[in-house]
């Protein structure tokens, strides 16, 4: 396993657990996150935020990690997410994956792709 491949399994580990120090100590110094719409988050206290915020919201929230690959300071990690909102009870489910660029042994950007998945029918 790469040491950008153990980075992914930390980071969602830590993500599972709703452990924000330990997902946080997965990220570079200068974090940006990016999702599908082109949003960007950047810089630790508003990536913290940002989990913080999406624990709150979704605390059953979790990925079933799929493939993870990485090397030479890229890697690429598919998921399946669900999670359930704490206001509404709408569960939440997406396909996706996260594209990660690593610096210095950490997260520098998550370019995330996930994918809302259809409702399931009742």
């Amino acid at each position: 396993m790469t040491q950008e491949e153990e980075l992914i399994r930390r980071y969602f580990d830590a993500f599972n657990r709703h452990d924000l120090d330990g997902v946080m100590a997965c990220f570079h110094e200068q974090p940006v996150l990016v999702n599908g719409e082109g949003r960007r988050v950047e810089g630790r206290d508003a990536v913290r935020g940002n989990y913080a915020a999406g624990f709150a919201l979704m605390p059953d929230s979790h990925c079933d990690l799929k493939v993870a690959t990485g090397n030479s300071g890229r890697a690429v990690a598919e998921s399946f997410f669900h999670g359930t909102r704490q206001d509404s009870g709408k569960v939440t489910e997406a396909m996706g994956a996260e594209v990660m660029e690593i610096v210095d042994g950490k997260i520098k950007e998550i370019r995330d792709y996930h994918r809302p998945l259809p409702a399931k029918a009742a």
